[in-house]
């Protein structure tokens, strides 16, 4: 501190900011400062040191401010120019842009056309490539003739891709022949396997039904000949009965020999009832036979139509599934081609790979 003024240096001598704050500048004014201050001696043992320590460190603080605030200032002022500056290079960059574009606008357009020419002749390429992929390892028939016409009739100014789109198109030709050809093959087996299965069913039926009939018919002639035997004995064991009492009725007297009449014609009578009675008792379990054998040969008609109604759900439900899946693997398609921007072919290899669980935590909810 001066004995004169009683101020720090920073306070006595008039400082420009952009010296100050100039290469080496900062370094010249805190080393002044701190030898300035540090010089000074201090007593704190009286109160008259302690106010003298007090109103140094004031000192202190106050040229801390005034430097502080001439920095601020410079970077104010800087910051303003820079921001001019600024200004200029974004009105260069965007009127020179602009004449760059208006330059080339003819270039541009005819470099556009001519990418679109190429990206059409690639997308062509790419659609006959995807002819000959399917969704479903088995797709039907009809599906597979209208891909293979459809290559064979496409047709297209290739000029300079006319190589790659007739490799292409000969590629998918090959491969729809080789696949339709084995898929009608396949429909060929299918229909021969269904043809005998469905004979070998009949013959089954047929035999069954056979066998309930003639089951059926020798349970009721059992049935109706244990009937007419037993009948038999019943009507031996009253013919015995009516001689052994008209045998009585001749030893007893003349008197009685018309109430032995009386019982003859009455036991005629009773064997003749009885002999009708077993004849209709075997019609009766003739006609039961017929009727289980017709109720058996319906259970096992219904039977088959239950079996064969079952067999039509299930195959529904198989073919709704089927369509179902290839509903949702068009969709994650759709969506990897508009959300993931990769292409189509990509895509469906991507839903392949996941829906064979080829890929490690992903899995497609159907």
């Amino acid at each position: 501190m001066s004995e004169t003024s009683g101020e720090l240096v920073i306070m006595r001598q008039p400082l420009q900011a952009v010296a100050v704050f100039a290469p080496g500048g900062v370094d010249d004014i805190l080393t002044k400062l701190k030898n300035e201050v540090r010089s000074i001696p201090t007593d704190i043992s009286t109160p008259q040191g302690r106010a003298a320590v007090k109103s140094l460190a004031y000192k202190v603080a106050r040229s801390k401010t005034a430097l502080d605030e001439m920095g601020k200032n410079l970077v104010e002022e800087w910051k303003a120019k820079a921001n001019a500056v600024d200004a200029d290079r974004r009105r260069i960059r965007n009127e020179l842009d602009a004449l760059k574009d208006e330059v080339r606008a003819d270039l541009t357009a005819w470099e556009m056309a001519e990418q679109a020419r190429i990206d059409g002749h690639e997308n062509a390429i790419k659609e006959i490539a995807a002819l000959p992929v399917f969704e479903t390892p088995e797709p039907a028939i009809d599906l597979i003739a209208g891909r293979l016409e459809t290559a064979k009739s496409h047709s297209r100014d290739w000029q300079e891709f006319a190589g790659r789109a007739a490799q292409a198109k000969g590629l998918a030709v090959a491969s729809l022949e080789k696949l339709l050809a084995t898929r009608t093959a396949q429909e060929a087996e299918r229909a021969e396997l269904a043809r005998l299965k469905a004979e070998a069913e009949e013959r089954a039926r047929k035999e069954r039904e056979e066998t309930i009939a003639r089951e059926a018919a020798e349970r009721a002639k059992r049935e109706a000949e244990e009937t007419a035997a037993r009948e038999a004995r019943a009507v031996a064991e009253r013919e015995a009965a009516r001689l052994a009492a008209a045998k009585a009725e001749q030893e007893r007297a003349e008197q009685a020999a018309r109430d032995a009449e009386a019982k003859a014609i009455a036991a005629e009578n009773a064997r003749i009832a009885a002999a009708a009675a077993a004849e209709q008792a075997r019609i009766d379990a003739a006609a039961k036979a017929e009727r289980d054998k017709q109720a058996a040969i319906e259970a096992e008609r219904k039977r088959q139509e239950q079996v064969a109604e079952a067999e039509r759900i299930a195959a529904e439900k198989r073919e709704a599934n089927t369509l179902h899946v290839a509903a949702v693997n068009r969709e994650i398609v759709a969506a990897l081609v508009a959300h993931a921007e990769i292409g189509e072919d990509v895509a469906k290899a991507v839903v392949i790979a996941i829906a064979k669980l080829k890929i490690p935590h992903l899995k497609i909810s159907y």
